[in-house]
């Protein structure tokens, strides 16, 4: 961070650490000025909206992700599984069901997430979108974010013919929404600066506005393809975005949700 400039980080608690937060505590009580933390919630708990209360009140959480892979029944215990060898017994476990984003876990944690004031944020592929508009639209008291593009495909077309990616274009009608612009090696085909990626940027400024735009890094994956340092500066080398917009990309948009970190 010191190397490319970064004054704070949002660090999402890793789903390869369940829902013990224990390590991403530590981490913010080391460095309280550099570090908030977005934490996970385990929907098949009958306390999980008192957890999202402990999180956030007690130990300072700024916000709450919603994963799919919480809602499949036995995820947690299957994390030694490679993904392919998860995705093939959870077709035919039937304790490992997939469920819904948008059922009464959901929905109650994603309302308790607008009471305490904190944004949900959804790791989420286009799949999930729908569910993802029906919590908006129910619920539009909650600040929400779809992270890394919302898995759509530089490969599955160019924004106006790409099915995915303009109906995330779309959910741009709702104003409590904001999108990570983030992960770059998800969408792209090509290598760092991933400059296939740049119409989808230039598209997102176009229907979210830049004051709705978070850059990210995705680490630590993106010390596998390029590093760090180098992903900090992708929004700088994209063209035709003004100076004021890549202020509001690159922390404005963040500071504005998330408050300041210094």
């Amino acid at each position: 961070m010191d190397e490319a400039g970064v004054d704070g980080a949002l660090i999402v608690q890793p789903i390869f650490h369940g829902f013990d937060h224990g390590y991403v505590n530590e981490a913010i009580k080391a460095h309280p000025d550099r570090f908030k933390g977005m934490a996970l919630i385990n929907p098949q708990r009958v306390d999980a909206v008192d957890q999202l209360d402990h999180l956030v009140t007690d130990k300072g959480y700024r916000g709450v992700r919603f994963n799919p892979a919480m809602w499949v029944y036995g995820v947690i215990d299957h994390l030694s599984l490679s993904p392919a060898e998860r995705s093939d017994h959870f077709k035919v476990c039937p304790d490992c069901q997939l469920q819904h984003l948008n059922d009464d876990a959901g929905k109650a944690i994603y309302e308790k997430a607008g009471e305490l004031g904190v944004p949900v944020g959804f790791m989420v592929s286009p799949t999930y979108f729908d569910q993802v508009d029906e919590l908006l639209t129910e619920f539009p008291g909650t600040p929400a974010i779809i992270d890394h593009f919302g898995g759509c495909k530089v490969s599955d077309g160019a924004p106006g013919s790409n099915p995915d990616f303009d109906a995330l274009l779309a959910l741009a009608k709702h104003p409590q929404l904001r999108i990570k612009v983030s992960g770059f090696v998800g969408p792209s085909n090509e290598a760092m600066p991933h400059r296939d990626t740049w119409p989808m940027v230039e598209a997102l400024l176009g229907a979210f506005g830049a004051e709705r735009l978070m850059w990210g890094t995705d680490f630590p994956w993106i010390q596998s393809h390029g590093g760090y340092v180098e992903g900090t500066r992708i929004i700088d080398r994209i063209p035709h975005i003004s100076d004021g917009d890549r202020e509001w990309l690159l922390g404005g948009a963040a500071t504005s949700l998330f408050g300041d970190w210094n």
